[in-house]
């Protein structure tokens, strides 16, 4: 049981994978249905629209963007959601497809070069094992016949 402090109001909680206290994750889900049950009425609506008619923050109707939690329609397009990469119009997220594409890409060439200087790293150190084994194999060996 761990305990931690919520992000947003720094109350104690016990930390069950959210990073909110439950106060303040019931209040996140009441302003999500919220902007959501909005959005669906009024499918056009700017940004500024929805947060003064819904009570809720800008910046919270851009966190549920960037997380994937709403995603705009091409009614939305007053909402003005950007890819964080090349400034491109997105519906959700932080990313275009095409900077995702580029970004998983860069990841795994990383992830590949690393892998193989794991692998060389592995391959020497276990030469480097038998080799001094070897030796000392040899030396016992070579100590044994001078007595």
């Amino acid at each position: 049981m761990e305990i931690r402090n919520c992000k947003r109001c720094g109350r104690l909680y016990t930390y069950t994978g959210i990073d909110l206290c439950p106060e303040c994750y019931r209040q996140d889900e009441e302003d999500f249905m919220k902007v959501r049950d909005y959005l669906d009425a009024h499918p056009s609506a700017t940004m500024l629209e929805i947060s003064q008619n819904t009570q809720v923050s800008t910046k919270k109707i851009m966190d549920f963007l960037k997380e994937g939690r709403l995603i705009l329609t091409s009614n939305n397009v007053n909402i003005g959601l950007r890819c964080e990469k090349c400034g491109k119009p997105i519906l959700t997220g932080r990313f275009c497809d095409e900077c995702k594409t580029k970004l998983a890409k860069e990841l795994m060439k990383g992830y590949s070069i690393q892998s193989e200087d794991k692998e060389e790293e592995k391959q020497t150190g276990e030469r480097l094992y038998v080799y001094e084994n070897q030796k000392r194999k040899n030396d016992f060996y070579i100590k044994l016949l001078n007595y």
